[in-house]
């Protein structure tokens, strides 16, 4: 069972009452890298408050062998992933009848789904949101896998409603949120990427952005690089007025500049109207605990991004940051798209443009560069720290940074403020959690591991579950059947006639090449021995590791070498094949000798 939280609980209780791994040879294996907190209790019900700070899957087992003394528990405080593969490696996964999942992210979701294919396990999964809940019965050979579905994208909030016209309480937590991730992840992670290795990092954002966004980037790098050197407290107090100002009281003024509050549109009628409120500007007042609020917490989370003392002393800050004088407001010219406009470019599906670095913007960004290579050279990478966003820890300043720019926000927009726990809730995506939705999701799935354990693992015996509690709405329905590759007369991408090796071939198959280890001729001459295939490519994973198309066959030296040791070669760190691993997994493509049809394997 991967994950030990409000799912997991009910799940692992199930496992004990149902008497799930309590035989001499049956075990339960439990991971989740998570401790408890207290915000776990109302609905994370095998926990108590005196187990606040413990681990949650050791608790949870713990908790369920009192239940039923022959259970076999294993718990794991080790996430799940990819570099996490010498713990769950190729003995640990074969030794599995099923899995279980109870996380609540896509990525985790995805990567177990991926593990139960390659290894051919059959996987439960569910989750729960509010009053609706669903669960799935991953059977291999047999069923679709879970990442041959996805739920539709959330629906995101208008760039230009964040930006410029707020209306609800909703955009300005979520434009406080975007501001943490610009300022206290972004950049200082920009910082470090740009002290490993300064070439890759500008190359990558001039490929990825436009000439003002790279110019950004740089600006931001180069004012951190001049904090860290300055190296005081102080300096961090006086950004944070800065942009206070430029916030809350510059921006704001050049907005109205451009259009006041008696302004009318085009067609004569008022422009602050509707959903669109005119904002007012607010002058930084030492004594409004909101503004020194927003100090405090932006002072502290740059200073912890440098490296540098914090001061949590309200009075002590106080003091400080009245003493320090900032820029008098300049009037700037900004661009402001409409949420009119940017209505009317989305329905004509008008695409973003990206422009094209000039000499000019190139001019500007050696000089930036050649500014950062003076100075940045006695920064070390390891002084800089990318804040992880955090919901659920009171003392890291997260949620009070993004509540008190939320907040001042709203004030902007005559928008009604509110609480931190409101805060909280929206920034950290915390849904409403209901007892009975997560305890009828796991009936749901117990009852597919009932019919398992029995050997029901036909298409028409296993189900799908889609409840809403608050319709009521129970459906349960077949899996939809694994999608099998045939062959094709004409491939539209490929552009001619494709063979399937096998024929109706899927997710679940692999072609396996026992022979031990090969050199990449040694692979070729077994595969057209057994398939009758001249291959071309071979790949493992995101590496192109043989290609007999490059100009001049550039790879042709690679043919007398063994495959893993070219792999080896060419990996990167976290990539290397784990110590523990006897096989490398690769995608092949050639052609049939027969009739130079494209062969897919």
């Amino acid at each position: 069972m991967v994950g030990a939280g409000a799912l997991g609980c009910e799940l692992i209780k199930a496992f004990a009452l149902m008497g799930i791994g309590c035989s001499t040879d049956g075990a339960i294996h439990c991971t989740d890298n998570d401790n408890i907190e207290v915000s776990n209790l109302n609905r994370q019900f095998l926990f108590r408050a005196n187990n606040v700070g413990h681990s949650k899957s050791k608790t949870a087992c713990d908790i369920a062998k009192g239940m039923n003394p022959k259970l076999n528990a294993t718990d794991y405080m080790t996430r799940v992933g990819a570099d996490t593969e010498e713990v769950f490696n190729d003995p640990f996964w074969e030794s599995l009848d099923f899995v279980v999942n109870a996380v609540d992210n896509i990525h985790a979701r995805l990567y177990v789904d991926g593990r139960c294919v390659w290894y051919e396990k059959p996987l439960l999964e569910s989750g729960t949101l509010g009053t609706k809940a669903n669960s799935q019965m991953v059977v291999p050979h047999k069923t679709q896998c879970y990442g041959d579905s996805q739920d539709p994208p959330e629906e995101a909030i208008p760039m230009c409603t964040l930006r410029n016209f707020p209306n609800q309480i909703e955009h300005c937590i979520e434009w406080g949120r975007d501001k943490f991730n610009e300022l206290f992840v972004d950049t200082p992670g920009d910082l470090k990427s740009f002290l490993e290795d300064k070439n890759a990092f500008v190359k990558n954002l001039k490929d990825n952005g436009t000439s003002a966004g790279v110019r950004a980037a740089l600006d931001r790098i180069e004012s951190f690089v001049a904090m860290k050197q300055e190296n005081s407290y102080t300096s961090c107090v006086k950004l944070a007025k800065e942009t206070f100002n430029a916030y809350y009281d510059h921006s704001i003024r050049d907005l109205l500049s451009i259009f006041p509050k008696d302004h009318k549109d085009k067609d004569g009628q008022a422009f602050w109207s509707g959903p669109k409120r005119a904002p007012s500007p607010i002058p930084f007042d030492g004594t409004n605990k909101m503004h020194i609020g927003f100090l405090i917490t932006y002072s502290n989370l740059i200073a912890v991004a440098l490296g540098i003392q914090t001061v949590t002393d309200e009075a002590k800050f106080t003091e400080i940051a009245n003493d320090i004088k900032v820029s008098d407001y300049v009037p700037k010219k900004i661009v402001v798209k409409t949420p009119e406009e940017e209505k009317e470019a989305a329905a004509n599906n008008q695409a973003a443009e990206v422009a094209a670095l000039t000499p000019d913007d190139e001019d500007l960004i050696e000089k930036t560069l050649a500014r950062l290579a003076e100075v940045s050279g006695s920064i070390k990478k390891d002084e800089i720290n990318a804040a992880e966003f955090e919901k659920d820890d009171d003392s890291n300043f997260h949620i009070d940074f993004i509540h008190n720019c939320a907040n001042l926000r709203a004030v902007n927009y005559q928008i009604k403020t509110n609480d931190r726990h409101q805060t909280k809730q929206i920034a950290g995506k915390i849904i409403p959690a209901i007892a009975t939705t997560t305890a009828m999701i796991t009936g749901a799935v117990s009852a597919e591991i009932y019919k398992f354990v029995q050997g029901y693992t036909a298409l028409e015996d296993v189900k799908n579950s889609f409840i809403n509690l608050a319709l009521p709405l129970f459906l349960f329905s077949e899996p939809y059947p694994v999608n099998k590759i045939n062959s094709k007369d004409y491939d539209p991408i490929s552009m001619c006639a494709v063979k399937s090796i096998p024929e109706g071939y899927t997710i679940y198959d692999k072609t396996i090449v026992d022979e031990g280890s090969l050199t990449f001729q040694g692979l070729f001459d077994v595969l057209k021995k057994r398939l009758d295939v001249d291959i071309t490519l071979v790949s493992s994973g995101q590496y192109a590791i043989y290609n007999a198309y490059l100009p001049g066959n550039k790879h042709a030296s690679r043919l007398s070498r063994p495959i893993e040791e070219v792999y080896a070669e060419i990996a990167k760190e976290g990539h290397e094949i784990p110590a523990s691993r006897n096989y490398l997994i690769i995608e092949v493509s050639g052609s049939l000798e027969i009739n130079g049809e494209e062969a897919d394997f």
